[in-house]
């Protein structure tokens, strides 16, 4: 009866133990951002995208355009439903408004003037990534999105967004007040590629 006790009892602590172990690995480390209701993951014509109500503001999931935006960074806002369709491929979209004060403006104006001694203000980005003089906010981010590989990651210009700095997956939305280059590379790495439509691009 002893023996049957303390098999059950090693059991019990080694299932204990493995979720413990599971749960630091893979829970304990609190994910960045916040998580968001997912509202589906249809395909629909503009005109009734146009009366949905989504969750958040950009959406992070929500019926959307059959077509989706390629990675790049765009100095133009584009299209919300198409972006939504990218997140649904697993791309990660991190838009910006200039219009809104950062918190950290000094730090910006030394990496753009760092960016600037180097001679290399143009770069290979995005055809469309023009960006207005009175913005580093979109020049560091550009410089950012670049040094991210731009795979499945999509910069661009946002002025409806109510931060600074808003950067989404499905399902999850970070906001920033300042540019915490740390946090922004934790979120790309936690959801790229996590979308609920796996692709090959």
């Amino acid at each position: 009866m002893q023996v049957k006790f303390t098999v059950y009892g090693l059991i019990a602590l080694l299932l204990l133990l493995t979720g413990a172990g599971w749960w630091l690995v893979n829970g304990g480390a609190s994910l960045p951002g916040e998580s968001v209701a997912d509202q589906g993951r249809e395909h629909w014509e503009h005109a009734k995208l146009d009366e949905f109500k989504y969750n958040s503001n950009p959406p992070t999931s929500g019926p959307h355009d059959p077509d989706w935006i390629r990675p790049g960074i765009y100095g133009t806002p584009q299209d919300k439903y198409k972006l939504i369709h990218s997140l649904e491929h697993g791309y990660v979209v991190v838009h910006y408004n200039c219009a809104l004060p950062i918190s950290n403006f000094e730090f910006l104006i030394s990496k753009v003037n760092a960016h600037e001694d180097e001679g290399d203000l143009d770069g290979d980005s995005t055809p469309s990534a023009t960006f207005k003089a009175d913005c580093s906010l979109a020049q560091v981010l550009a410089d950012w999105g670049k040094k991210m590989e731009l795979k499945k990651l999509i910069v661009q210009v946002n002025p409806t967004v109510d931060k600074p700095i808003v950067l989404v997956a499905w399902g999850r939305i970070l906001k920033m007040d300042s540019f915490d280059e740390k946090l922004a590379e934790k979120f790309v790495k936690a959801f790229r590629n996590k979308g609920p439509e796996a692709t090959m691009e």
